[in-house]
């Protein structure tokens, strides 16, 4: 399953978060594959409009403290998703 779903239509991208189970918690690699989405869409001049959702019940719960305690970041990285 993938853990960020997209959909493009008419401009419009439709981003998921699709962790359900976990509210949607963010993982490491979740923070990397949003960033990519979030920057191919910021170079596309057909993309309008970005709407981000999560599936299920939440929105997102934050980091998964479980992913981040396994796989913290090194030094000088940042997972902010605006450089």
């Amino acid at each position: 399953m993938k853990e960020i779903m997209t959909e493009y239509s008419e401009g419009i991208l439709r981003v998921a978060l699709n962790r359900p189970t976990k509210k949607n918690a963010m993982t490491s690699g979740m923070y990397v594959t949003l960033a990519d989405v979030l920057t191919e869409a910021a170079k596309d001049e057909r993309t309008r409009v970005v709407l981000w959702r999560g599936v299920g019940d939440s929105f997102c719960a934050g980091n998964d403290i479980e992913d981040f305690l396994k796989n913290p970041p090194g030094p000088g990285e940042s997972l902010n998703l605006v450089s």
